[in-house]
C-alpha cells in the first residue's frame, strides 16, 4: 500500500507568512542562545572582554549596506532573507572559540543562556507584525546588526591571538561544502535521544536548532519516521524541492521525471527496480511530497547491532539515500570516514 502525503499544489512558495515567521524565530534563537550568550560567557571569563570589542570596533560600528531588493517579487525577497539567515548562522559557527583556554563547555553554555535559570535569559526582541514588506525589512536590519557584531568579535579574537583570518576562511570553506552530514547528525541524535526524536517529529525545524544546523530554504521541515510497519520515501512531484543543507547535493534521479512519476504510482516497484531496495509485502510505503513550504527527510530505522556505537559513529551509518528513503542505513563495518 502506498500513500502520497502532499503539502502543496505546486513547487512555488504559498505560505509567505510561515517562512517569515520561521526566520523571525530562528534569528532570535541563534542571536540569544548561540551568539550573544556565548559572547557574555567569554566576557565573564576574560577570554574576549568588552574592552577588546571596543578596541576591535575602533569606532566603526556602521552596518554594511546591502544590495537593494526593491523591485523583486516577495518570494524572491524572502528567499534572499533565508539565505542571509543561513549565512549568519554559519558565521556564528565560524566565530566559535576553540582551544584549550577558550572552549565553551556545552553545559556551561546552557547555564549562561538561561536554560535553567530565567535570570540569565536574554530578552527576546519583539517583532511588531505589520505587512510582510515591513517584517522583511526589519529582519534585514536586525541581521545587518548581527553581522556587524560578528565582524567586531572576529577582529577581537584575532587581536587576542585566539584565531587568524586564515583559520576563519578555512572554516567558511568547510561550512560551504554541502553534504548529508547535517541530516546524519539529526538522525543519530534521534536514535539515542527519545525526547529529541519526539520534538523532531512534532516540530521539525525548531528541534534541529540545538544542533547548530542552518535551517536552509524551508518554511517547515517534515520528518517521516520509518518503522517496522511503515517505510517512508520522499519525492518532489512538480519540481525538485529538497533540503540540500541537510541532505547534500540533489541526486540526478530525484530531478528525473521517471523517478517522480514512478515512485508515486508504484513505490514498491520503483525502490526495487531503481535502487535494489526490497520492502516487505506487509510493510506500508508512504510517499511524502516536498514543496517550497515544507521539505521532507526520512528518519530511517536504526540498524541492528549498533547498541554500543557513539552518536558520531551512528551518524556515519546514515547516507543521503537513506535520508530520502531509497536505501537503508549502513550496517556497522560498512561506513567509511564519511557518509555518501
Amino acid at each position: 500500500m502506498a500513500q502520497l502525503i502532499s503539502s502543496g499544489a505546486d513547487s512555488h512558495m504559498h505560505d509567505f507568512d510561515a517562512h517569515v515567521h520561521a526566520v523571525e524565530e530562528d534569528l532570535e534563537y541563534y542571536r540569544a542562545k548561540r551568539f550573544e550568550s556565548r559572547l557574555l560567557f567569554m566576557a565573564r571569563r576574560g577570554i574576549v572582554t568588552f574592552y577588546d570589542l571596543v578596541r576591535a570596533a575602533d569606532g566603526n560600528t556602521q552596518v554594511e549596506e546591502q544590495p537593494s531588493t526593491a523591485g523583486l517579487e516577495m518570494e524572491q525577497r524572502i528567499r534572499a532573507l533565508e539565505d542571509r539567515l543561513d549565512a549568519y548562522v554559519k558565521e556564528i559557527a565560524v566565530t566559535s572559540i576553540r582551544g584549550d583556554k577558550a572552549d565553551v563547555v556545552t553545559e556551561d553554555n546552557r547555564k549562561e543562556r538561561g536554560d535553567y535559570d530565567s535570570f540569565f535569559r536574554l530578552a527576546k526582541r519583539e517583532h511588531q507584525g505589520g505587512s510582510l514588506e515591513k517584517r522583511v525589512e526589519q529582519l534585514n536590519a536586525e541581521l545587518a546588526e548581527g553581522e556587524m557584531l560578528l565582524r567586531i568579535v572576529q577582529r577581537a579574537m584575532i587581536q587576542r591571538g585566539l584565531s587568524t583570518q586564515t583559520k576563519f576562511e578555512q572554516r567558511r570553506l568547510d561550512q560551504s561544502q554541502p553534504g548529508p552530514w547535517n541530516g546524519a547528525r539529526i538522525v543519530a541524535r534521534a536514535w539515542v535521544d527519545p525526547g529529541f526524536k519526539h520534538n523532531l517529529i512534532e516540530h521539525g525545524r525548531e528541534a534541529v536548532r540545538e544542533l547548530d544546523i542552518p535551517p536552509g530554504r524551508l518554511g517547515k521541515l517534515g520528518v517521516a519516521e520509518s518503522t517496522d510497519e511503515v517505510h517512508n520515501v520522499v519525492v518532489c512531484t512538480l519540481c525538485s524541492c529538497y533540503p540540500y543543507d541537510l541532505l547534500g547535493d540533489t541526486p540526478w534521479w530525484y530531478k528525473n521525471d521517471s523517478y517522480k512519476q514512478r515512485v508515486v504510482r508504484d513505490p514498491r516497484g520503483t525502490l526495487k527496480d531503481m535502487f535494489g531496495l526490497e520492502i516487505p509485502a506487509g510493510q506500508q510505503i508512504h510517499v511524502h511530497d516536498s514543496t517550497s513550504d515544507i521539505r521532507w527527510m526520512v528518519l530511517p530505522l536504526r540498524p541492528p547491532g549498533t547498541e554500543g556505537l557513539s552518536e558520531d559513529e551512528l551518524a556515519r551509518l546514515v547516507t543521503r539515500d537513506s535520508l530520502i528513503g531509497t536505501a537503508m542505513p549502513l550496517r556497522p563495518g560498512e561506513a567509511g570516514p564519511t557518509n555518501g
